[in-house]
């Protein structure tokens, strides 16, 4: 019995398409949705929340690599080229949109209280 998953390159083609044809609106969370999709597995376990599997292929990735991190972030892909340039065009995708979202951040808390400082909780 074959497994359900669908070989790493027409998983590409997949994320390929999403990236691609992704609305507007969703693409400030397209690498999360594509974290989020990715198939859990038995090697996921005690490792706090990290995932096995590459986010864009869905191939079982070593320990070594799903603890590595890069600039302090877990990097949820697998060796492959392909795999991060999939995953770095997702997140120029979601850049914009941050940038729109820390400037509306900055606008509420400059434009509400003029004259007065940000209060901080």
């Amino acid at each position: 019995m074959g497994s359900r998953l669908p070989t790493p390159e027409a998983r590409r083609e997949q994320v390929c398409d999403l990236v691609r044809e992704c609305p507007e609106h969703e693409r400030g969370l397209l690498r999360l949705r594509l974290y989020e999709e990715t198939p859990a597995s038995p090697e996921d376990a005690g490792y706090g929340g990290l995932k096995a599997r590459c986010a864009v292929c869905w191939t079982l990735r070593p320990r070594r690599q799903q603890l590595n991190e890069l600039q302090d972030r877990p990097v949820a892909t697998c060796k492959d080229a392909h795999c991060w340039r999939l995953w770095r065009r997702a997140l120029k995708r979601e850049a914009t949109l941050h940038e729109r979202a820390k400037a509306a951040l900055v606008e509420a808390f400059s434009g509400s209280r003029s004259g007065e400082g940000a209060c901080h909780a």
